[in-house]
């Protein structure tokens, strides 16, 4: 009987080894190639020519162009791959972390809503028709040739030595296809990068009709005259065209600020009569918003430079509310119908575009 019982024991314990020294089929996780691939978003939720796209170096950094409704934001920073979650920590841009769920190979599935692309939109390594970003390649291997000739010692010392990494320009982003500027306007930064940043190839800019707009090496135009030119860009292999159009002096600042006009914003959560705007007439403006219980106002002088309008406050009747403390307030120019927020309000938000009323 006791002889029995130490053979059942034994037995016990020898399944219970060979169970935890079997691998779980379960447990092995398929990990693809991710490094030295670009993927293309293969839905555009906006209409352009040219998708959202994302590079992932085989270094383990990763560079993602985000194409929004007037726009591309760049971001960069370190990807980690665990069990097929691909882990994007941002370093630059409007986003801290980004997540991608990788199906096969060439697929992966956004799993993070951003500017642009929306959380389930599908990236391919197929690159989308229209785009003009090729896929980024990682070139690894080493070029470096010794010369093993008895005579030449101090040129095989030389090659050995470590060379800077060049790094190709694989596209060109514009922040706009078509931008306008009016007379007088200087040394306005066009918002136009390569991909990525990091490239060793040189951008270059030319402006097509220098009495319309000059164009410096840095890509800061300054408008001349009235009339409508391109600007071409280059970079590398890579090619950008971009429309460029000066109007009269008419808003050159508050002195000569033309006719009145009003611009307001669409937020879906409003009535018509209760969105934010702002109203220009002869260098003087009144910005409105509802700021939670009643609609408040910002007043003051305002001037026109660079692409941008400048408003002064000097009264507002926000006191208790967010807000109160804001002495400038700044609009980008998107086009002459078009305005961009670049200061934080009290309901209003860093952002938000504000449109032409009739």
């Amino acid at each position: 009987m006791k002889r029995r019982l130490q053979i059942i024991i034994m037995l016990i314990i020898g399944l219970m080894c060979l169970c935890a020294c079997t691998p779980k089929d379960n447990e092995k996780k398929n990990e693809y190639e991710l490094g030295g691939k670009t993927y293309y978003n293969t839905v555009d939720n906006y209409g352009h020519e040219d998708h959202s796209k994302v590079w992932f170096g085989k270094d383990g950094s990763f560079v993602f162009n985000d194409s929004y409704e007037d726009g591309y934001d760049e971001i960069t920073g370190k990807w980690e791959l665990s069990d097929n979650v691909c882990t994007l920590q941002a370093d630059s841009g409007s986003f801290s972390k980004i997540i991608f769920e990788l199906k096969d190979e060439n697929t992966v599935t956004l799993r993070t809503s951003l500017k642009g692309s929306k959380a389930d939109d599908v990236f391919s390594t197929t690159e989308i028709k229209g785009s003009d970003v090729k896929p980024k390649t990682d070139n690894t291997e080493n070029n470096t040739t010794q010369n093993t000739t008895n005579n030449t010692t101090e040129n095989t010392t030389d090659n050995s030595t470590t060379q800077k990494e060049e790094i190709p320009c694989t596209g060109i982003t514009s922040l706009y296809k078509n931008y306008w500027s009016t007379v007088g306007a200087k040394k306005w930064d066009l918002e136009i990068r390569p991909v990525p940043e990091n490239t060793t190839d040189k951008m270059s800019f030319k402006s097509n009709d220098e009495n319309v707009v000059t164009i410096d090496a840095e890509g800061k135009a300054t408008a001349v005259g009235p009339g409508k030119t391109t600007i071409d860009v280059t970079c590398g292999n890579q090619k950008l065209t971009v429309g460029f159009e000066v109007k009269g002096g008419e808003s050159s600042g508050p002195e000569g600020a033309g006719v009145a006009k009003t611009f307001k914003t669409k937020m879906a959560d409003l009535n018509d009569m209760f969105q934010p705007s702002v109203f220009f007439d002869s260098g003087f403006f009144t910005f409105t918003e509802n700021c939670y219980d009643s609609m408040r106002q910002y007043k003051g002088i305002y001037d026109i430079k660079d692409g941008y309008y400048y408003l002064t406050v000097s009264e507002h009747n926000l006191q208790g509310y967010a807000g109160q403390d804001v002495t400038e307030i700044v609009f980008k120019i998107v086009d002459e119908k078009t305005l961009k927020l670049k200061t934080q309000l009290c309901m209003s938000t860093n952002g938000d575009l504000f449109y032409l009323t009739d």
